[in-house]
């Protein structure tokens, strides 16, 4: 009886044994499958914020080396008529690419977002599509400059929504439940015009934002950050 009695006890004890051994296993696994993602966070956090200096460091250089350009084109300048005429040609072509900051008149358009309370359907915040549109008029009303949130648009930038953002061009995003401001320079009154058209901002879900439009006789937009790049094109002999 004894016997038996130790057989039955032994056995409870491994199985005890047993269980708790594959309980620690369990949370250890448990542990370690949470631990990666962690890991991973942190190493891409790391990675974005290593790129952020990268694009910093990358950007005064390039800064540094505008005045340089710039400083060597003034003083060729001096030389006679014709090189002053390919001069302010460059300085066109580059106010055109959004390489350089530009100024002058122009409209500033703010779109805020309303509160839920008065949204008129279930779309709640705008896309590319209404920022596209919003540009179309822009242009077509004879916008110079164009930017968004301060990101310049150049004849390269697109738009585009991704992972809960809108994309400004390859590296500028912008979230679409905040603010917006756009700037364009151009003869003002035109510009004016073809916002304030009847219906020109009721297009898609631009409903759902309190729009405000005003001129200005000297906007400043800077020069964009996103590289213009020619590796396919080339000029026709």
């Amino acid at each position: 009886m004894k016997k038996i009695a130790s057989q039955v006890v032994l056995a409870l004890v491994c199985a005890l044994l047993g269980f708790l051994l594959a309980y620690q296993f369990k949370l250890v696994n448990s542990k370690e499958k949470e631990a990666i993602p962690r890991y991973e966070q942190t190493d891409v956090i790391a990675e974005i914020d290593a790129l952020k200096k990268e694009k910093e460091e990358l950007q005064k250089q390039n800064n540094s080396l505008s005045e340089e350009l710039k400083k060597i084109e003034e003083s060729a300048t001096k030389v006679g008529d014709v090189t002053k005429e390919i001069k302010q040609q460059l300085d066109r072509t580059r106010m055109i690419l959004g390489t350089v900051d530009v100024n002058g008149p122009g409209v500033i358009l703010y779109l805020t977002p309303k509160s839920p309370v008065f949204k008129a359907n279930n779309a709640d915040y705008i896309s590319e599509n209404e920022l596209v549109h919003i540009l179309n008029i822009l242009n077509f009303s004879g916008a110079e400059a164009v930017s968004i949130n301060d990101i310049r648009i150049t004849p390269q930038t697109g738009v585009k929504n991704a992972s809960n953002y809108i994309w400004i061009g390859n590296n500028e995003r912008i979230p679409p439940n905040k603010n917006i401001v756009i700037k364009a320079i151009g003869d003002k009154t035109k510009l004016y015009g073809g916002l304030s058209f009847a219906g020109a901002l009721n297009y898609g879900v631009l409903s759902n934002y309190d729009t405000k439009i005003e001129t200005n006789n000297n906007i400043t937009i800077s020069k964009s950050s996103q590289v213009i790049s020619n590796d396919f094109i080339k000029p026709v002999k």
